[in-house]
């Protein structure tokens, strides 16, 4: 490789003929160039090896030069090249872990003889990695589009399109409810807390020809005793210590043509209940403080968790009341009563907190599903949304990994009562058992797919090798 490279340069004849000449070899040219070069023998032998393919390949040049190139590389495109006589152009290949290489051969000829070959090794890992975050950005973006256009599908009150299901229970349990909305009977809506009483009786109220009219929320467990009647019915001026100076109407005449939503109406007070009972019979009643009736045309929808058959046996709640409000019952059931709709509503929140916390989290590992479908949520739908909330603001990358498991609620390991205060169904695994299994695995894996070389396993889970060893105790794998 001492070939020269001769440069010449020539000025003007009128100011003299002036040649300059420089001597380059043609060695220190390619030790300069970014690309690996290999030049080998028409026999094999590697007989020239330069600075950039010493630095991609890690192979210094006194170990590779002189010595056959399948010593190195199992299939080398350079020896091909030799066989066939064919130049090749970009292959792509990866000679080490996390690295790409694009690689040309080109037969050297003297004559009509090949007496050697050499490859031209370009390292574009960095361009890979670019263009792997380009298209992860895309795809970033895409799923948030994506989720946004899910959600202004979503927007307002569209007709039991907000409620997410899956299961024949909940279908059967819709059908019904649009038959419901078509009549002007009270409903009665059960559930324990979480299972979206409240959704069912929006779309009940915006599937009925009461939709243009007002739907009021009566929150009966929120209002203090003392005020419950001012709040139903309002007061005429100066009726009591403390009233405004002009009229103030009630939910009820607020709600006049639409409809009431009376919320856990089982915390209605009994002095209240037969006040009510007289508003539905007669369909008017009198502001506090007031002589004149007030006459209303309102549908009453109502709701409770409480265990209404113990509290009329109890005298609790007055009997007469029940039937006047239960003309129609929807039993809406827990979210353990309907597995089959715990992987759509993961999606569906999955995707609303991603949206707004604008990350784009679209992957669940198989670990963090089985404890999420094994779970008995006592909190229903409800909180399968904060837990679902508290995954993705944790989450790295896009997925929602097992390390995130001994960060959920700490009721994820507690027993919780359902609504009749009976014990609900408890998961297969207590959560810390879940959870420590499920690292064993991990850890075993690891461990078997680097032939039990800890470092390597260190670095496939993604923890410190200290962490890695700790765990191997406290799971006691030796």
């Amino acid at each position: 490789m001492k070939a020269k490279l001769n440069i010449f340069e020539e000025k003007s004849k009128e100011d003299g003929l002036v040649q300059t000449q420089w001597a380059i070899s043609l060695e220190n040219i390619l030790e300069n160039i970014n690309e690996a070069i290999c030049v080998i023998s028409e026999t094999g032998i590697v007989i020239y090896w330069n600075r950039s393919a010493e630095k991609l390949y890690g192979i210094k040049r006194e170990q590779i030069v002189q010595k056959h190139i399948e010593l190195f590389f199992p299939t080398p495109l350079g020896l091909e090249v030799l066989k066939t006589g064919q130049t090749v152009e970009y292959v792509e290949h990866s000679p080490r872990e996390g690295s790409r290489i694009i690689i040309s051969a080109i037969p050297i000829r003297e004559g009509d003889k090949i007496i050697g070959a050499v490859t031209i090794d370009q390292d574009v890992t960095e361009f890979w990695r670019l263009r792997n975050e380009l298209v992860e950005a895309k795809q970033r973006i895409k799923y948030l589009e994506y989720a946004e256009g899910e959600f202004k599908k979503l927007q307002g009150y569209q007709i039991f399109n907000k409620i997410i299901y899956r299961s024949k229970k909940m279908y059967d349990l819709i059908m019904m409810a649009k038959r419901l909305s078509e009549a002007e009977a009270s409903v009665m809506i059960i559930g324990e807390s979480g299972t979206g009483k409240d959704l069912f009786a929006q779309s009940i109220h915006m599937s009925s020809s009461r939709k243009e009219e007002p739907f009021v929320v009566v929150d009966c467990s929120s209002i203090p005793q003392s005020l419950m009647e001012s709040e139903l019915f309002g007061y005429e001026p100066g009726a009591f210590t403390g009233a405004q100076k002009k009229i103030k109407p009630g939910k009820f005449e607020i709600a006049n043509k639409g409809t009431v939503f009376l919320d856990e109406i089982g915390e209605l007070p009994l002095d209240m209940q037969s006040k009510l009972l007289r508003v539905l019979e007669s369909g008017e009643f009198y502001r506090v403080g007031g002589i004149k009736p007030i006459k209303v045309n309102i549908r009453v929808i109502s709701a409770t968790n409480r265990d209404m058959k113990h509290m009329l046996q109890q005298g609790t709640f007055r009997q007469d009341l029940f039937y006047r409000l239960n003309v129609f019952t929807l039993k809406i059931p827990g979210l353990r009563e309907r597995i089959d709709d715990i992987p759509i509503l993961i999606d569906h929140y999955l995707k609303k907190h991603s949206l707004a916390n604008n990350k784009a989290i679209d992957k669940i590992a198989p670990e963090v599903m089985k404890v999420l479908m094994d779970y008995h949520w006592p909190g229903n739908v409800r909180e399968l949304k904060n837990v679902m909330e508290r995954l993705v603001i944790l989450a790295d990358n896009n997925t929602i990994s097992a390390n995130l498991l001994p960060l959920l609620p700490e009721n994820f390991s507690k027993e919780t009562s359902g609504i009749n205060g009976t014990t609900a169904h408890q998961p297969k695994l207590k959560l810390a058992d879940v959870v420590m299994e499920t690292e064993k695995q991990a850890v075993l894996n690891a461990l078997e797919a680097t032939g039990n070389n800890k470092a390597k396993a260190a670095k496939l889970l993604n923890i410190p090798r200290s962490s890695l060893y700790y765990k191997l105790e406290k799971l006691g794998i030796e």
